[in-house]
């Protein structure tokens, strides 16, 4: 039963619903999850559709959340097919060298490595940070490969016997993006929408 849903059964009950006690994840849950727009909101809590109007954007709740909901964690059909689309533009042989060179630099080189390079004491030369910089692209270039040409097989072989071999006192992955989602983020609000 969605949260909507829920209220409705609550109000039907004889419960006074107050906008004042939705919290901030419910009301996000209820603009941007259930897609309940502020006029809906106002008939369920029996106020003026501005009251919800105000709350939500004070409580940083924008249509911007639902575009960046849909696009970025594919949540519609529309926002699936474009991320398709996107995903047959990039993943191309063409575009190898920029992919193995941008991923190097966002997973590689824009991190520890380059403090080492930059340290006063110079733990790594620049004719180091070149054959490190060229491993990694090639490297890469080579995983890549594999996925554009959904070369699973050899993928899988890859990965299993890298893990089998290697790794395994290593602590465990967390997902990073860099502040990629912070950025894509600035560029929405540069969107006027509201």
């Amino acid at each position: 039963m969605s949260l909507y849903e829920e209220l409705i059964k609550r109000k039907n009950n004889g419960e006074t619903l107050k906008v004042e006690d939705l919290s901030s994840e419910e009301l996000k849950q209820l603009f941007i999850d259930e897609r309940k727009t502020d006029r809906i909101l106002a008939e369920l809590f029996e106020v003026k559709q501005s009251k919800i109007t105000y709350r939500r954007k004070k409580l940083g709740i924008t249509l911007r959340d639902v575009i960046l909901d849909e696009l970025l964690l594919c949540k519609t059909e529309k926002a699936r097919k474009m991320n398709l689309k996107v995903k047959d533009q990039i993943f191309n042989i063409e575009n190898l060298n920029m992919i193995s060179k941008a991923i190097t630099h966002f997973a590689f080189r824009n991190g520890p490595v380059e403090d080492m390079h930059a340290h006063p004491n110079n733990k790594l030369s620049d004719e180091d940070m070149k054959v490190l910089n060229k491993f990694m692209v090639n490297r890469l270039a080579y995983v890549f490969t594999l996925i554009i040409e959904e070369r699973w097989i050899e993928f899988d072989f890859l990965v299993r016997n890298i893990d089998w071999m290697y790794g395994h006192d290593w602590d465990e992955a967390e997902p990073d993006d860099g502040g990629t989602r912070k950025i894509i983020e600035m560029e929405i609000k540069e969107i006027k929408l509201e």
